[in-house]
This record gives C-alpha cells, sequence and structure tokens, in this order.
C-alpha cells in the first residue's frame, strides 16, 4: 500500500517541478495604484497571490492538481514535453510499479505524411519497454500515440480502442522489446489455487506490420509479426519460480517458449460520448488471431475476443450504470497446444479486480462487470462494483455456471474527458484486493 501512496505523491509532483515557478513577491512599502490594501491589513497569502497561484508550497500543489487533472487534449494537447521528447510517469503492466518513460515523437517529418515514435520506460520493480514505430500512424494532431505495454489486455482489441474515433488509414512498421521479471502464475483452470503461486520472467520481441482504416465510428485493424519469447526464472523472492513447481506437462512453453509467426485482424465500434470518461453510449469490438509455431510443430492455436461496454445516464451524467463484458476463446489446432503464458486471464485492474493479476488462466474466458457511478464533483467520481467471471476449458461450452463474484468500491480522478487515476478495493473469495491504476476501469 506504501508503494502506491507513494505512487500517486509521485504524479503530484512531476508536473509542478516541470511546470514555471511564480516569482516571489517583492515587499513594496506603496500600495499598488490599483489594489489599495486597507489601514493597519495584514497580510495574506490571498493578497499576494491570484487565484492561489503564489510561490508557495500550497500555490505548488494546487497548480500541479489543476495540472493533472486537466485535458490533454486542451491547446495543441502535447502536454509536458522539452522539443519531440515527452517525460511521463507510467504503469507498464500488473506489478510493474510505477516508472519514469520517456517518448520521442515527431509528426509528419519534414512535411511528409511520414510520423515517428519511440519510447523507453524502467519501472520501480525493474520492468523495461522499448518500443518504436514508423510510417503513418494513428495520431490526433500533435498528441503523444499510445500503444499497449501490458501483458493482462486483449489483444489486439486494447491497440485498437486506442486509436478508435481516428478517421482515415494507418499503415506503419512497429518493433518492441519488454522485460518483465515478475509475472504471476497460478496454474492452469479454474481449480488453481494461491498456495500455487509462482513468479516467472517473460522477456519478448514483437516486429510486426499494422495496417489500420476507420470512418466515423467504426475502426478495423491488421497487424502481422512475428513474436519471440524467453521465459526465465523470476525475481520475486517472495514466491516460488514457476519452473520449481510446475513442469512443461502442467505449464506448456515453460522450457521451450516457441516462436511464432501472427497474425490478427478486428474491428471496433465506437459510440461512447467520451471513451476515456464516458457517461453514455456503447463500444463493441471482436477480433480474431492465429499464432503458428516458426521451428516446431507443437504450438499453433488461434482466439476469438469479444468486448462489451455500455453507459446509461440515470436522469444525469452525474450518475451512470457502466457495463463491461468479455469473452475470449482459444483453440489449439489438432494435436497442438497453448503456452500457459499466452492463455486467456482473469484477475487484475482490468479483468476481474477482486483478484491478484493472472489468478486465472485457461483456454477460454468470461467476464461480467457492472458499476454505478457517482460523480461527486466534475473531477472527483465514486463507484460501487460488482462482477462476475470464469476461465474455462474447451470441453466447457460458454455457459454462466460455476462464476465467481466480487464486490467492492472505487475513487477516481479525472477531468472532463479522461480519468487520469483511480483507486478501487473489492472483495472476492480469496479476500480483499486494492488496486490503483493511472486510467479508467473500462
Amino acid at each position: 500500500m506504501r508503494i502506491y501512496v507513494a505512487a500517486f505523491a509521485v504524479l503530484i509532483a512531476v508536473p509542478s517541478l516541470a511546470a514555471p515557478q511564480d516569482p516571489q513577491p517583492s515587499p513594496s512599502p506603496t500600495p499598488s495604484p490599483v489594489e489599495i490594501a486597507p489601514p493597519n491589513a495584514q497580510p495574506t497569502p490571498a493578497m499576494n497571490s491570484v487565484d492561489g497561484e503564489d510561490g508557495s508550497h500550497d500555490g505548488r500543489v494546487r497548480r500541479a492538481l489543476r495540472h493533472f487533472l486537466s485535458d490533454d487534449d486542451t491547446g495543441s494537447g502535447r502536454g509536458i514535453h522539452w522539443g519531440p521528447f515527452y517525460p511521463r510517469v507510467a504503469i507498464l503492466s500488473a506489478g510493474s510499479g510505477l516508472g519514469p518513460a520517456l517518448h520521442l515523437w515527431g509528426s509528419d517529418i519534414h512535411g511528409t505524411p511520414l510520423d515517428f515514435h519511440a519510447s523507453a520506460a524502467y519501472s520501480f520493480f525493474k520492468y523495461s519497454y522499448l518500443d518504436a514505430q514508423f510510417g503513418l500512424l494513428p495520431q490526433d494532431g500533435e498528441k503523444l500515440p499510445r500503444f499497449e505495454t501490458s501483458t493482462t489486455e486483449i489483444f489486439p482489441l486494447a491497440d485498437l480502442e486506442r486509436s478508435a474515433n481516428r478517421n482515415g488509414f494507418s499503415l506503419y512498421a512497429s518493433i518492441r522489446a519488454r522485460d518483465y521479471p515478475r509475472e504471476d502464475f497460478y496454474g492452469i483452470g479454474a481449480r488453481s489455487t494461491e498456495d500455487q503461486h509462482t513468479d516467472y520472467r517473460l522477456k519478448d520481441k514483437q516486429s510486426e506490420g499494422v495496417l489500420r482504416y476507420g470512418s466515423g465510428p467504426v475502426s478495423f485493424m491488421g497487424r502481422v509479426g512475428i513474436l519471440n519469447t524467453s521465459i526465465l526464472p523470476g525475481k520475486d523472492s517472495k514466491v516460488a519460480n514457476t519452473e520449481a513447481v510446475f513442469s512443461e506437462a502442467s505449464a506448456p512453453g515453460l522450457t521451450s517458449a516457441p516462436d511464432f509467426n501472427f497474425f490478427t485482424g478486428g474491428v471496433w465500434l465506437e459510440f461512447r460520448d467520451a471513451p476515456g470518461n464516458p457517461h453514455k453510449g456503447a463500444a463493441f469490438g471482436a477480433a480474431y488471431s492465429r499464432f503458428n509455431d516458426r521451428h516446431a510443430d507443437r504450438f499453433e492455436f488461434s482466439q476469438i475476443s469479444f468486448q462489451g461496454r455500455e453507459f446509461l445516464p440515470l436522469g444525469s451524467h452525474r450518475h451512470v450504470l457502466a457495463f463491461h463484458e468479455s469473452l475470449l476463446m482459444d483453440r489449439p489446432a489438432p494435436g497442438h497446444e497453448i503456452p500457459f503464458y499466452l492463455r486467456s486471464t482473469l484477475g487484475g485492474s482490468f479483468s476481474f479486480p477482486g483478484y491478484p493479476s493472472f489468478r486465472f488462466r485457461d483456454d477460454r474466458q468470461l467476464y461480467m462487470i457492472g458499476e454505478y457511478r457517482f460523480e461527486a464533483t466534475p473531477k472527483i467520481e465514486l463507484a460501487l462494483i460488482y462482477e462476475k467471471g470464469k476461465v474455462f476449458s474447451r470441453s466447457e461450452g460458454v455457459n454462466f455456471k460455476n462464476l465467481r463474484n466480487a464486490w467492492g468500491g472505487g475513487i477516481r480522478f479525472k477531468s472532463p474527458r479522461k480519468v487520469h487515476a483511480r483507486l478501487d478495493i473489492v472483495h472476492g473469495d480469496e479476500g480483499i484486493h486494492i488496486q490503483a491504476k493511472l486510467t479508467k476501469s473500462f
């Protein structure tokens, strides 16, 4: 919990360090010609500031809070930057902790339609992430483009959602390298137990070509690439290494992680009023992906994924019912297997916050969550949460039997167009879990 508190402290401090500081007012024996102080009046902070923006610590904190809770798409939408360099604070994935990130971003290079983006990030728990993209990127003016870094989000719908409502074609090449040393694994199947908690180190490299087209509320994406993965001993000293508890039979790919050729295609329908902070409307996504083992004839599978999100205001935008559903179905080719680290998962901030990240894995996943959201102020939202879900094998059909459930509440800090941070406390049948993130829940 101390880590999460420190994380929010850093978020408040970073914008204030980057913002120019107001000079301290110099004392003057002569009253201002505009504002005459009454005789014997005692000086107060309000008399030396405009809207509380004095040079004091309180003034800097207020400026930092306003900056943090403002929309990044005012003006140019570029936010804090030093020329083409954009410093940011990021949470790379579940378990990574907070860390600094630096982006290099240039749009319409030398008057051409070509763009270039690269980023590097390193987190508190030594997670590292590097990427670069070149071509016609899905961007909005000079705003910094964003690409998915987490291993808990649904591929490729997470990236497709990020570029929704951007019209026209995007065509670009992308490379990515990740080193995530504390990925959790509890075993495969709905009956895995907490005492099987282990961790492994995931290192992967991905090279791909991406084609995207958007027109109004509809966006399409196709991707073709190569994925190289290595599975190494985990770095979390509090739990056992995965290879000490599981074998290649119980965790396929543990000792012989395959390299894949993959292709994927998806569609996203966006009808929300403000995707970063929705109050009404809906969004739907569907995708198909295929992974083929490059060097052996053991791992080959396909995945079909669906997502739905609906938002219903109750009389006004201060009261909203929000719903999210997801269904993932992995299917290995006859005689083949699916690596354990690529199987569908449940648990964590984006899918079943009542359980820890990666708590459940199997060939298929079904998840549903409903929230009642109340805007106490335009920048603070309270939420009541109820969710149900399960993972299951191919032999079990899609049904609503044996669903686990969890409930709780949360607080979100936001601006009119985006949620900047949230803290959710949710109780499942394995206890209470606290989730802190720098983005919306769904």
